[in-house]
């Protein structure tokens, strides 16, 4: 993964005009997209295959006049009057509510059998508005409509307040996310002591998440979109896009400080730090997915938002990031007086940071720091155990908006229970006795304890259905209805036996019971998939067993101590006034399962890059014990800035936000800050301690199994090491077609301006490179032929064409291999018994795996760059079968046919069947092909060292097994069709096109 991301970061680095240009088109395009496809988010939800659900389902089909949105006009009389005074101004109001759209009835206070519509005390009335549509297809110029009917009625003293009724969309960012975002720029700065370098992550952050919720708010045009959506998508996009970026920003920052060249330093940092940025993004994408194994719509559609959130957060940070840090320059590299010069050019021997100095405190006596930091988080983990859990009605809405305002006036006037009344439906269709069937579906309920009031069953027009509702005493969202819902579930079969039907219960609170249910009963099964995950790609990365469980012990305490903290607020009071919760009770269903995904993606996150540099330190000298304080003093302090602005930002949508969004925010800020600073800056490094060697082990079987995903980019420093690498005798000098930077990156001892001749068509044509930048490794490793004509000549260096020093070549059977051919030169391979010279011809058109020393062929440093290498050469297999054709006859007409004229580099078996080739073979190739053309030729011939060329130098090669393999043991060459078959033969006539 660091190589692709190394070029990645080179490209954009490279074309940072186009790269950024790019970005700002695909983000007019998606505002552009939002404006002209945007559709309406809606805050109602279903719940598939509970029987609240199901009875709605049935509602609709057989009662659709009872299954459409319903809404209150709320009347009430001024201090000390009733509300019967004011009977004229409100029916006026009623007159204009019927002649609304979608409105198929409405029933004022004053109609026969309304008297329950008037309070008893006379002080308020309401109206019922019935629509023929559900909630979700009404629009807000609906709710417009009825609160201006409404408001006729709302003069001489009356006030008039509407339950049911959608409030106006929330701002994506109102002013206490831009208190977040303001934290967070004052944390960068104290980080990079950059204006400039600080504004970066931001701006990247805030393009990110108007990416994302500009496609939600496409895709709300095509789906139904829960209005939470957008809101979770840009507290999390803000959050880990600013993080993401910080990363980076920092790699590249103190990289420039030790003298990297700009280009090379945003190629490495995308490729280190942006490996690391990957991972964490994908974690928490993948955990976000994995919320759709609950199989509640409504909560996939918000894991499916925040996901795309945090992709964009990932792409952006590695994409146009690098481009915006190219288009600045030097002017990012710290002054050398300058506190992160000084800093990152510290010897050991500097005065001790405070990181330093704190994981000194906490490792002094480990077995202390584990103890009592395992003892905290449980103690804050206790309110967790009475944590309850609701979904949310207009009760939970913020004060002063119109629902919660009807809320609370159909609260005060009619009681608690009045805005959660429970539906009944009953299937009637099966019964003769109509009347004797409604009786008996009333009479049930009208004396369970908690219920204030029974309507009468109701039958639909076709009389196979009948529907009741009840009134509870208690709030919807109090344990007392809960226990109602299972006392009349409990029942029904009870009452199907004496009565030949049954029933279903139903409506918005008995919908938030079996949401809590399936979500509580989901809850370990999905626990157990993110730990499991969590384990699998914390070993991958790192390659021991110590480390992913102990981190996955860290973030079960980091969830568990942050769902105390959330119940001790929301549902216990503490702070509450402080924090201006919308409302003190149970939190919203699905708080628990969302901030587990989310927080264990973040977790993964700081792991990653603490114990990923412990790790570094660990490799270079073996210590455990001083990798773990010089790893950490290295780290702390990227991961304690990135863990305060994740911290701001989640805090900031605390105060005044809704109340969906508040308790997920405030669990997620208290959840960041626990794991960041309590278990990954405390606990781990204390554990990490105690292990000491054991830390990084792991079982040799498991290691050979495992995939090495590179997260630190070692493979990219042997690309660069690989791309820098000269054969003896070309000095400073670059490569072929290779700028030589890459080789001051990766030898530093290379000279910054030259450059190697260029092979194949554009050979000699002494075209230069711009000279305002120096051309470096990346532009030699992203450059093709066309590209490679750009890089400058000088006329001191030598032309090699093939270099290869102590090389391995897979499947060759032979031992190191050293040998270095020019433009228009001859290797002739010759093989030895149990060697294969067509490995190594295979390996030299890129082929064939080179699987250690040294290897540039055509400039193209191998394995790195063998797919532009095969593109640049040709192997060309003498597989005639022509059975009239004798043996050791010579090359057959279709092989001499497929020779590329003007190819760089051509590769002739003559190792097959038909014979090993004749001096002659090699006379046909040369005649065949341009005199700058450099011929390999594999052959068994014992004759071939003699073979001679003329106008060309002839390089031997001979074959011959590794001292360790005795001739008894050496593997015997693969036949014709097996090497054919091993280095591709759809490969094996390919033409040049360079």
């Amino acid at each position: 993964m660091a190589t692709l991301l190394y070029r990645v970061g080179a490209f954009a680095a490279r074309f940072h005009i186009l790269v950024i240009v790019g970005w700002i088109l695909i983000l007019g395009l998606a505002v552009g997209g939002a404006q002209l496809l945007g559709g309406t988010l809606v805050s109602s939800f279903t719940i598939p295959g509970t029987q609240s659900q199901n009875a709605l389902d049935m509602l609709q089909q057989r009662f659709p006049q009872a299954s459409g949105a319903a809404s209150k006009v709320i009347y009430v009389a001024p201090q000390g009057q009733q509300i019967s005074q004011f009977e004229s101004q409100i029916d006026d109001s009623i007159a204009q509510l019927k002649t609304l759209d979608h409105v198929s009835m409405v029933t004022g206070p004053w109609d026969q059998g309304a008297d329950a519509q008037i309070a008893s005390n006379g002080s308020m009335a309401y109206a019922t508005v019935q629509y023929d549509v559900p909630s979700t297809s009404l629009t807000q110029a609906d709710t417009s409509a009825i609160v201006s009917a409404g408001d006729i009625a709302a003069t001489g003293g009356v006030t008039v307040g509407f339950a049911g009724v959608t409030d106006p969309p929330e701002a994506g960012v109102d002013y206490t996310e831009a208190v977040g975002l303001v934290v967070a720029f004052i944390v960068l700065v104290i980080t990079f002591g950059s204006l400039l370098a600080a504004g970066m992550p931001l701006v990247t952050a805030l393009i990110g998440v108007g990416l994302a919720t500009t496609s939600i708010t496409i895709a709300s045009g095509f789906a139904t979109i829960s209005a939470t959506a957008p809101l979770l998508a840009t507290m999390l996009g803000l959050a880990v896009g600013i993080d993401y970026a910080l990363f980076i920003v920092s790699r590249h920052r103190s990289q420039l400080a030790r003298g990297i060249p700009v280009r090379e330093s945003i190629a490495m940092a995308v490729a280190t730090a942006g490996s690391a940025v990957v991972f964490a993004g994908l974690t928490v994408i993948i955990a976000l997915l994995g919320l759709a194994v609950v199989q509640i719509p409504f909560l996939t559609v918000m894991g499916i938002g925040a996901a795309i959130a945090v992709v964009f957060a990932v792409v952006v940070a590695v994409t146009l990031l690098p481009a915006l840090l190219a288009l600045f320059g030097r002017r990012l590299i710290p002054k050398a007086t300058s506190r992160a010069a000084k800093r990152e050019l510290a010897g050991h021997d500097a005065r001790p940071t405070l990181a330093r100095r704190w994981v000194n405190l906490i490792t002094a006596r480990p077995i202390i720091t584990v103890v009592a930091t395992v003892l905290g988080l449980l103690i804050l983990a206790v309110p967790a155990t009475q944590m309850r859990l609701t979904l949310p009605d207009a009760g939970y809405n913020p004060p002063g908006s119109e629902s919660r305002e009807g809320y609370d006036l159909l609260t005060q006037g009619f009681g608690p229970g009045f805005n959660g009344p429970l539906l009944v439906t009953a299937d009637i269709s099966k019964t003769l006795e109509i009347n004797q069937a409604l009786t008996a579906l009333h009479d049930e309920f009208a004396g369970l304890p908690d219920v204030a009031s029974v309507s009468q069953a109701i039958p639909n027009a076709t009389a196979d259905m009948a529907i009741v509702s009840i009134i509870p005493d208690s709030s919807p969202d109090s344990e007392q209805t809960v226990q109602l819902v299972q006392t009349m579930r409990d029942r029904a079969a009870a009452f199907d036996d004496a009565n030949g039907f049954s029933y279903q219960v139903t409506g918005q609170t008995a919908l938030g019971i079996d949401v809590s249910e399936r979500l509580s009963n989901a809850l370990l099964p999905f626990a157990l998939v993110v730990v499991g995950l969590c384990i699998v790609l914390l070993t991958i990365v790192f390659r021991s067993l110590a480390v992913p469980l102990t981190a996955t012990v860290g973030y079960l305490l980091s969830v568990v101590a942050s769902f105390g903290v959330t119940t001790a607020i929301f549902e216990w009071g503490w702070l509450a006034d402080a924090l201006t919760v919308a409302k003190v009770g149970p939190v919203i269903s699905f708080m628990p399962i969302l901030v587990m995904a989310v927080l264990f993606g973040l977790a993964m996150d700081y792991e990653v890059f603490l114990v990923s540099k412990m790790r570094e330190e660990f490799v270079e000298h073996g210590d455990p014990h001083r990798a773990v304080i010089e790893g950490f003093s290295g780290a702390a302090r990227v991961v304690t800035a990135a863990a305060c602005i994740m911290f701001a930002v989640f805090a900031s949508f605390v105060p005044g936000g809704n109340a969906i969004l508040q308790p997920i925010a405030l669990a997620l800020a208290a959840g960041v800050f626990l794991d960041a600073f309590v278990v990954r800056m405390t606990l781990i490094p204390a554990l990490m301690m105690l292990l000491g060697r054991l830390a990084w082990a792991l079982p040799t079987r498991l290691a050979r199994v495992l995939p090495d995903v590179d997260l630190e980019g070692e493979r990219v420093r042997h690309m660069l090491a690989a791309a820098a690498w000269r054969p003896a005798g070309a000095g400073g000098a670059g490569a072929v077609g290779l700028g030589a930077s890459a080789a001051g990156a990766g030898a530093g001892d290379a000279g910054a301006a030259d450059a190697g001749p260029v092979a194949g068509a554009a050979a000699g044509s002494g075209a230069v490179a711009p000279a305002e930048e120096p051309v470096d490794g990346i532009d030699g490793l992203l450059a093709g032929a066309e590209e490679a004509a750009l890089v400058p000549t000088a006329p001191d260096q030598p032309d090699f064409v093939i270099a290869l020093e102590d090389a391995v070549v897979a499947g060759s059977g032979s031992g190191p291999l050293t040998v270095t051919a020019g433009p228009g030169d001859v290797v002739v391979v010759i093989g030895a018994e149990g060697t294969d010279p067509l490995a190594v011809a295979a390996a030299l058109t890129g082929r064939q795996h080179v699987e250690s020393g040294h290897a540039v062929v055509l400039a193209h440093p191998l394995p790195y760059s063998a797919n532009r290498l095969r593109r640049e050469a040709a192997l060309v297999l003498d597989d005639s079968e022509d059975a009239a054709r004798p043996a050791r006859s010579g090359l057959s007409s279709d092989a001499l046919g497929a020779l590329p004229r003007r190819a760089a580099l051509v590769a002739v078996d003559l190792s097959g069947p038909m014979g090993s080739g004749t001096s002659s073979d090699l006379a046909a190739i040369d005649r065949a092909v341009s005199l700058s053309t450099t011929i390999v030729v594999a052959t068994r011939a014992s004759d071939a060292d003699r073979w001679a060329v003329l106008g060309r130098e002839v390089r031997v090669l001979h074959l011959s097994p590794p001292p360790s393999i005795s001739p008894q043991t050496r593997p015997a060459p693969p036949s014709e069709g097996q090497a054919q078959g091993r280095i591709g033969s759809d490969d094996s006539r390919e033409e040049v096109t360079a």
